[in-house]
């Protein structure tokens, strides 16, 4: 009985709580925008890009650093030249926002989309 009327109760509460319309959840980051577009790329702080290599990474600039992330890889910490370029001398990442190239080694480098 005793859970019964609590049950009761709770749903009394719930009741109460509501205005009678559905409103929907402010939007956030990361949430469509208007009309179910996708959201911005950020220009700032960590930013995951697909690359035409396969890779991908999550690339967070900070000031003269590169802080990057391969998925299902290593992270490394590439320290920037003055001209957009981090490296360490086997990694590289070039760019920003929507679009970066990535560098490994010798190998040509692999365009990237930031999503």
């Amino acid at each position: 009985m005793r859970k019964l009327v609590l049950g009761v109760a709770l749903l009394a509460l719930a009741a109460c709580g509501t205005s009678g319309g559905y409103v929907p959840p402010p939007i956030g980051p990361g949430d469509p925008g208007p009309g179910d577009t996708p959201p911005p790329i950020p220009l700032d702080g960590p930013i995951m890009y697909s690359c035409d290599n396969g890779q991908q990474i999550v690339v967070d600039i900070d000031g003269a650093n590169a802080r990057v992330q391969i998925v299902g890889g290593p992270s490394m910490v590439l320290p920037g030249d003055g001209a957009g370029h981090y490296t360490n001398g086997r990694y590289g990442f070039r760019g920003g926002g929507a679009s970066g190239q990535w560098e490994v080694g010798r190998a040509a480098p692999a365009n990237c989309s930031g999503s």
